[in-house]
């Protein structure tokens, strides 16, 4: 049993509402530098700068001997109007996921000067590609289809921010649905559980995570948020035993 300090929710150049000086190398140097143990990118709809943060972690590692663990992830919509957080226990994993949501959700152009640019980079934080089609839009896929393919893809599945008023399970459901099977929420950082729990006292038996959901390096979560978990805390550890330890938590 150890306790990480961890950052699970934030967003990437590659997500238009986010800052374009949040690169791959400037979110994980950034992560480094408050002392995180675990961080995820989690852009709209798209895994695209996982893989380069993940080698940024690595190069990271090898130069000061220690570097927050990546998780690869996504946040997206769900039919229902609310969004989820998915952390997949590798990038290969992310990218089978995003194919499959690509084809659950409209193509929309995008209009960088209405929503911002959508920067898909390298490990040297260069911008290799553009995307074309706007990220941060809705699905036609239900909560329970979401569930089961992440289930399936050994992803976890975490409803995201349900403190907040709009695109959240609480604020779209009123509260967490007896269909929902996960008993992992997340919360933002300014939320105040107990005064939360006054108004929503059937979830007080959840497991919680916070996160800063950051769009801007100074978001990122100073000095972190700590998630007690059932698993080594060594230099050995990977996303995969990560989000297992996360998916095992979801079922209590």
């Amino acid at each position: 049993m150890a306790i990480f300090v961890c950052d699970l929710h934030m967003h990437s150049a590659l997500s238009p509402c986010a800052e374009n000086d949040m690169t791959p190398g400037n979110m994980v140097s950034m992560a480094f530098l408050n002392g995180l143990d675990v961080i995820a990118v989690t852009d709209h709809c798209s895994s695209r700068n996982c893989e380069a943060a993940v080698k940024c972690s690595e190069f990271l590692k090898k130069e000061q001997g220690h570097a927050p663990l990546v998780i690869p992830g996504m946040e997206v919509e769900v039919a229902e109007g609310f969004h989820v957080l998915a952390l997949f226990p590798n990038c290969e994993k992310a990218l089978e996921f995003e194919e499959f949501w690509t084809s659950r959700r409209p193509k929309i152009k995008n209009r960088v000067e209405i929503f911002g640019n959508q920067y898909v980079m390298n490990d040297d934080d260069e911008v290799v590609e553009e995307l074309e089609y706007l990220l941060s839009t809705g699905s036609d896929c239900s909560m329970i289809e979401l569930y089961a393919k992440l289930d399936e893809l050994g992803a976890a599945a975490i409803p995201a921010h349900i403190d907040k008023d709009s695109y959240s399970m609480v604020a779209s459901l009123g509260t967490v649905p007896e269909e929902w099977k996960g008993r992992l929420l997340e919360v933002s950082r300014r939320c105040n559980l107990p005064e939360f729990w006054e108004k929503h006292p059937e979830l007080t038996g959840y497991h919680y995570i916070v996160d800063s959901d950051a769009h801007q390096l100074p978001d990122i979560a100073d000095p972190g948020y700590s998630l007690k978990l059932p698993i080594e805390k060594n230099e050995n550890l990977d996303a995969t035993t990560f989000v297992n330890a996360l998916r095992d938590l979801m079922r209590k």
